[in-house]
């Protein structure tokens, strides 16, 4: 990433970092006939914008603009409608011959899009409200989604999700599934310590309250240092603080060092060599394989005593691909003694300019944590 883009994530970043993880509730309005069947069509919902959105009949072609929602789409057996997704969803099984619809340079192809005939499209509100404005204007139902901050919101969208593309049973599974491996790992760390952590974005930002890495920490058995000392959404946190609140751990994902400050340095996490590193597939997009597999493997790493008879729940009603149990190799403990410097990357709030802006800071967040 040059200097130039650096130095914009980070303006964005601290000047969009109120709104960034702040939820807007999406709304449970209805209009039009469902036939009588909760699951029924057509179907109305408010989106992020504030836009009623109906979906005439059960979407056969979808496109996903966002990779959790292409992840959610997997979980409740939608995958086989999926015509377009985003490169950050190709970690799924089954994208090879799905059409890439490219995100990393921050702006979507609305073409592109239009050409693959899609009944739907969800949406990130990163989404610039241009590109929207473009695909409804050619006749495209788009969804935008909101970013969820908690475990709730997660499964609060994974229903929304299941009730837009006619799958209300199987994200009802799929919900379950994620509270019970939660509930499991929320049941072996309760009476543990809870060791201060911190989770690295690099260039000094952090997760703070009101984000789904925030309530993540919290399940898997932590206290986050940035919430503790008052920090929200994503937010830079002074080397002050860092020395201030010690973190006895420290999170990130592979290819992010620790930053090369004496304030890192003297952390128990560095001296002490307790770093995880978790898959950022997992850790960093908000559905609900992404939380049993991140709260497991922080977990484990963190508490491994406690955790080594923690029964995983498998998937047993799904119309999907089952999901596979973790595996102890998606967290790693690794040393931190000798920390590097690293580029920066940032981590919406709707379609418009400010999600214009917030693309950007997504674009780098999401570039780190691909290829």
């Amino acid at each position: 990433m040059s200097r130039a883009i650096v130095a914009v994530s980070l303006s964005l970043v601290l000047l969009f970092a109120p709104l960034l993880g702040a939820a807007t509730p999406v709304s449970a309005s209805h209009s039009g006939s469902e036939s009588g069947d909760a699951c029924g069509f057509p179907v109305t919902r408010t989106d992020i914008t504030g836009t009623e959105v109906t979906v005439s009949a059960p979407p056969e072609r979808i496109v996903t603009l966002s990779p959790s929602a292409a992840q959610t789409l997997w979980e409740v057996g939608a995958r086989d409608r999926v015509v377009g997704t985003t490169e950050f969803a190709t970690y799924l099984n089954g994208t090879d011959d799905i059409e890439r619809v490219p995100a990393s340079g921050g702006s979507i192809n609305a073409e592109q899009v239009i050409g693959l005939d899609p009944d739907l499209v969800l949406a990130p509100g990163t989404i610039s409200e241009e590109t929207v404005e473009t695909l409804r204007d050619a006749g495209v139902t788009v969804f935008g989604l909101e970013a969820p901050a908690t475990v709730e919101a997660v499964a609060a969208k994974t229903t929304l999700i299941g009730r837009l593309v006619g799958e209300c049973e199987s994200a009802a599974a799929t919900n379950q599934w994620m509270r019970r491996n939660v509930a499991a790992v929320e049941r072996t760390v309760a009476d543990e310590p809870r060791p201060r952590a911190l989770y690295l974005l690099g260039g000094g930002f952090t997760v703070g309250n009101g984000t789904y890495v925030n309530d993540l920490i919290r399940i898997a058995g932590l206290s986050n240092v940035a919430a503790s000392a008052g920090l929200s959404g994503y937010a830079r946190i002074s080397p002050e603080v860092v020395r201030e609140r010690d973190p006895e751990w420290l999170l990130r994902t592979p290819g992010l060092s620790v930053p090369d400050d004496p304030a890192y340095r003297e952390t128990i996490a560095v001296r002490e060599n307790n770093t995880v590193v978790v898959d950022a597939n997992y850790l960093n997009q908000p559905a609900p394989r992404s939380i049993v597999r991140a709260t497991r493997a922080v977990a484990r790493a963190v508490h491994p005593d406690a955790t080594v008879d923690a029964a995983y729940v498998p998937r047993t009603t799904t119309t999907g691909t089952p999901t596979p149990a973790p595996t102890r190799e998606e967290a790693t403990v690794t040393e931190t003694a000798q920390p590097t410097q690293t580029p920066t990357a940032g981590g919406g709030a709707g379609f418009g300019v400010v999600a214009a802006a917030a693309a950007l800071l997504t674009t780098a967040l999401l570039a780190r944590r691909r290829r």
